[in-house]
């Protein structure tokens, strides 16, 4: 019973990543696409792209503990294997990447968004980095996935 309700939240937890992924990209394309058009409309989408994350974190948090109810499960038969070593790493530069980078680049957004006078060469380069990081996280997030799925 314990392994089916870990397993029953750490998808759960999966699905929670997976919607702010697909969420995030959905409402990032609108936020750039009225930065384009009308940058004054451009801010009422950011307090949507802020709750987006949130909801990423929430999903890696019971990703984390749903996962160690699965290792108890199991009597901690993975611990120490090569690809659950290799994907807490990969779930820990997920996190670090998203808290350190995603976050100030959403800051400085925000700033260029709601300044006075918001500079479109600083919003076209911040535009650009922001597409990096999403990628990245996307990179770390399907090989966290690969590694619990096909090298196990």
């Amino acid at each position: 019973m314990e392994y089916k309700i870990g397993l029953l939240f750490h998808m759960f937890g999966l699905s929670l990543i997976a919607g702010g992924f697909l969420g995030g990209y959905l409402v990032e394309k609108r936020f750039w696409k009225l930065v384009e058009i009308d940058i004054s409309h451009a801010g009422s989408v950011l307090p949507i792209m802020k709750t987006l994350p949130v909801i990423i974190q929430v999903g890696v948090l019971i990703q984390v503990i749903s996962g160690t109810l699965l290792l108890q499960s199991a009597s901690w038969a993975f611990w120490g294997q090569a690809w659950l070593s290799i994907k807490l790493i990969l779930v820990a530069l997920a996190l670090a990447n998203g808290l350190l980078v995603g976050k100030k680049l959403g800051a400085k957004i925000g700033f260029q968004v709601f300044s006075a006078a918001p500079d479109k060469v600083a919003l076209a380069v911040l535009k650009r980095k922001m597409i990096s990081f999403n990628l990245i996280q996307l990179a770390l997030t399907v090989g966290i996935l690969v590694l619990a799925t096909v090298f196990r």
